[in-house]
């Protein structure tokens, strides 16, 4: 019985959560970078993922596509309050499925005996290469991109979130950054699926900003 090779070495089908959580952990170490922002980015990722797959505000329509990618659930009123309440929920279900897929492992360590960290380093890296190699040949290949990547790439521009990609993308004049603003604004053959991407995006940057705000308010208050 012959075995498809391209089939047997697809990687995994992951949400937009996923694909920003694996890229947001450090392979080795599986601490996760810029913690602050991400959680926000991937509770904006789940509202895509509906969006993508034909949900409407206030109703409920066709089913995702990728397993775990909100099937059949509607677009919620206020985006703004649904992603600050859900961030963490979303966080930990796409934590969970990259989880349960094998791409990562968990590893539970005690700091001076008595703290309890847990990372998450690279198990299975398939599913990342093949994404930050899509995401290398639109970016910086021109290529481009289907709606879910410029889908993804909006999340990642507007929530700030350039450098998981990109090391380079840390300056208003980087190339990287520039293409990856004009897809945000510009490739979408659905311009509802922009606004939406806009709108969630935008609130996830908001919401982070609002929270690195508060953070250094509470340090200097302490020292």
């Amino acid at each position: 019985m012959s075995i498809d090779s391209t089939a047997a070495s697809a990687p995994v089908p992951t949400t937009l959560g996923e694909e920003i959580l694996l890229l947001s952990l450090d392979d080795t170490t599986g601490e996760a970078r810029l913690p602050l922002r991400t959680p926000y980015a991937i509770a904006a990722a789940a509202l895509l993922e509906r969006a993508l797959s034909g949900a409407g505000v206030g109703g409920v329509d066709a089913a995702a596509g990728v397993d775990g990618a909100g099937e059949g659930e509607a677009l919620p009123e206020d985006v703004e309050k649904w992603i600050h309440e859900h961030s963490t929920a979303e966080y930990e279900t796409a934590l969970r499925g990259v989880l349960k897929k094998g791409l990562i492992r968990e590893e539970k360590r005690r700091v001076l005996l008595v703290f309890r960290t847990t990372r998450y380093p690279e198990a299975d890296g398939t599913a990342e290469s093949a994404l930050r190699g899509r995401l290398a040949e639109v970016v910086l290949e021109g290529a481009d991109p289907d709606p879910r990547t410029a889908a993804l790439i909006s999340l990642l521009h507007h929530g700030d979130l350039h450098t998981l990609v990109f090391p380079d993308a840390d300056s208003e004049d980087s190339p990287a950054r520039r293409r990856m603003a004009q897809i945000a604004d510009h490739h979408w053959a659905d311009p509802a699926l922009r606004r939406m991407a806009e709108t969630a995006a935008a609130t996830a940057a908001a919401l982070t900003a609002a929270t690195m705000a508060m953070t250094v308010v509470v340090i200097t208050s302490i020292t």
